[in-house]
């Protein structure tokens, strides 16, 4: 992801007491400026801006439906998702659903390059349990996904649960593939979703 920050600092006032920050912010060929007293302020502003161009994923580690009809089903909401605006799509690289979508956003990234996948590593090793398949398919994913955010060096109790909050803290909408009963990672995102109000479209 080719990101670039640039800010004009300027003293205004009638006595120059006042700090005023002109604000752009580049993304992919995207652009965002804005103006505000302060740095914090211009970021903040970016960041809700980005908010509304992104959409999270969650779903089972075991595809329990048809996965033809599910891997059109996403190709279809991935395409719908690009069309009305949306650019950044966060996976949280587990094995099932979330390496799907992970596949299905490089397959699509093809056509539209400005498309933007961020891959959120809960932490590092994620990985250790997979089998050959997957360690190699997760390792593909991180190779070429435009940002990987790793949120822990180590593993700990509540690493995937604060995973999933920070791609629903970054995201306007959750595209799920939840059965609407099993508990675990996927309920947790669905409902957190629910309660921050996000578009939610399940695949089930």
């Amino acid at each position: 992801m080719k990101e670039k920050e640039s800010y004009i600092e300027k003293q205004k006032g009638i006595f120059g007491d006042t700090t005023w920050f002109t604000y752009r912010y580049e993304v992919n060929g995207m652009v965002y400026e804005t103006s505000a007293g302060s740095l914090d302020i211009c970021r903040k502003a970016r960041d809700k801006w980005m908010k509304m161009m992104s959409v999270a994923f969650t779903g089972h580690r075991t595809i329990r439906t048809n996965k033809y009809a599910l891997s059109v089903s996403l190709n279809e909401e991935v395409r719908f998702c690009y069309e009305n605006g949306i650019r950044f799509f966060y996976i949280g690289c587990a094995v099932g659903f979330d390496m799907m979508a992970a596949h299905t956003i490089l397959e699509q990234r093809k056509q539209y390059p400005d498309m933007v996948l961020v891959a959120v590593v809960p932490y590092v090793g994620q990985d250790v349990y997979f089998n050959k398949e997957d360690k190699q398919r997760y390792a593909d994913i991180l190779r070429q996904a435009d940002k990987v955010v790793v949120l822990s060096e180590y593993y700990y109790a509540q690493c995937y649960a604060h995973r999933n909050d920070y791609m629903i803290s970054h995201a306007c909408r959750l595209i799920a593939y939840w059965d609407g009963k099993s508990a675990g990672g996927t309920s947790y995102t669905f409902n957190k979703a629910q309660k921050k109000k996000l578009v939610i479209h399940n695949l089930f």
